[in-house]
């Protein structure tokens, strides 16, 4: 596996690889999505969490909007762990909500 880019979102350190490579490990996380421009400038699309061990992001159910809404198919999934032994659902849910209020990104609205 590739080594991660550390991003600063929303204030929180996630761990960013590009989409063919990000897998949840290890239990819970929230995950942000990118669409990363030239220069390295990036622009969120997507925010989620799951309890999901091992859940392959490259099959996801909205890859198809985030390549729309990307269209250079610079496509990065950025994780941040919240182990279940220390965080609740609800933790996760809470900081969802939170990067959703922020970058407000066009896929996966709830």
């Amino acid at each position: 596996m590739v080594q991660p880019v550390n991003v600063a979102i929303g204030g929180y350190q996630f761990a960013c690889y590009p989409l063919s490579q990000a897998r949840f490990v290890h239990g819970a996380a929230v995950y942000v999505v990118l669409c990363v421009g030239e220069g390295g400038t990036w622009r969120v699309l997507d925010a989620g969490e799951s309890g999901a061990t091992g859940k392959r992001m490259d099959s996801h159910e909205r890859k198809p909007d985030w390549e729309k809404h990307c269209l250079n198919k610079n496509i990065w999934v950025c994780i941040y762990p919240m182990p279940s032994n220390r965080f609740t659902p609800q933790d996760r849910r809470n900081l969802e909500s939170s990067l959703r209020q922020r970058y407000r990104p066009p896929c996966g609205q709830r």
